[in-house]
């Protein structure tokens, strides 16, 4: 196949089919060329370009449902790194926080291990629940320690780090949605290489698009064919009319030279007023098959009509009236006045 698509446009097999319809033009006739139409009037021209567009349809609206996909895929890749980006403040706001908290506790030099630091992590269990941060719950035994707590009070340390715990809160849930937010991303990106792997709608659009230019390479070398067909079909039709023509010309001129043939003989019978001369005159009679008037009877007619040359030339017209003959055809005959 000679169809290659790019992301600039597309070249097509067209070519093949031009060639074609040349070559099938000149086997045709030496006065017969496709080629040589102008292109404004050739409808070989004319499908070419009808079957290049097609081609091109299905390519670029491909090639737009490919470009869309791409979109997709580069949208959600765009939105992760912007997750990724909000994620990553939330986590220095979150780090900030943290830093404060471990200051406080130095501050107010609280250990680890101490019941005053114990008391404030179940404190912020149940404080992280509330703001949702935490989806784990306190025990009932550990929300009555909760209630005891804040019924005798909170510490200063205690209460200055649930402060910032709460502030905490806030960027906690930013990064938890951001995360999740990300792992959509993956998953739709994912789902959209796997459902790319199924199928293949450049290489379909380029298939069709040959498809579309053979089927028309095809039919623009039967156009020419049978243009060519019909451009000898009109020239035979030309050359029998012309033959038909010559021929009547023909015959014409040879029913005018029996014609002369005829009256010459008739003008030697009428002048010699010999046997041999009506026999030649009768045979020229018979094979034109003029009227039935006998030659004889005509000379003899003439021969006992006198012998004054007008009344010859009034047995001529007679004889021209029976023949059916034109007077034309007889002003050159001249009668001796002796016959």
């Amino acid at each position: 196949m000679g169809l290659t698509i790019n992301a600039n446009g597309f070249a097509t097999a067209a070519q093949r089919a031009e060639q074609e319809a040349g070559k099938h033009g000149k086997q045709i006739g030496k006065n017969f060329f496709g080629g040589n139409l102008k292109l404004a009037e050739d409808p070989l021209e004319k499908r070419r370009q009808e079957a290049k567009q097609q081609a091109w349809k299905v390519v670029s609206d491909a090639w737009a449902s490919d470009n869309a996909v791409d979109r997709q895929m580069d949208d959600r890749r765009a939105h992760y790194a912007e997750m990724q980006a909000l994620k990553d403040e939330a986590d220095k706001q979150v780090d900030e926080l943290n830093g404060r908290k471990e200051a406080l506790k130095e501050l107010y030099q609280v250990t680890d291990d101490s019941e005053e630091q114990e008391e404030l992590k179940l404190l912020e269990k149940a404080q992280d629940f509330k703001n949702g941060v935490s989806h784990e719950k306190p025990t009932q035994e550990e929300q009555k320690r909760i209630d005891e707590i804040e019924a005798r009070g909170l510490t200063e340390y205690q209460s200055r780090a649930l402060q910032l715990n709460d502030q905490a809160a806030k960027f906690k849930l930013e990064i938890e949605e951001a995360d999740q937010a990300m792992l959509d991303d993956i998953s739709d990106v994912n789902a959209i290489k796997q459902e790319r792997l199924k199928t293949h709608p450049m290489i379909d659009a380029q298939k069709a698009a040959e498809a579309i230019m053979d089927a028309a390479n095809k039919e623009i070398v039967g156009m020419t064919v049978q243009e060519g067909m019909d451009h000898l079909d009109e020239k035979m039709e030309e050359a029998e009319e012309k033959a038909e023509e010559n021929m009547e010309k023909k015959e014409e001129k040879e029913e005018l030279l029996e014609e002369q043939k005829e009256m010459r003989a008739l003008q030697e019978a009428f002048i010699e007023g010999t046997r041999e001369a009506i026999e030649r005159a009768e045979a020229e009679h018979r094979q034109n098959e003029a009227p039935d008037i006998e030659i004889t009877d005509m000379v003899d007619m003439i021969k006992h009509r006198g012998d004054s040359a007008n009344q010859v030339q009034s047995d001529l017209k007679d004889i021209q009236n029976s023949m059916k003959v034109l007077e034309a055809d007889l002003k050159g005959i001249k009668v001796d006045e002796e016959v």
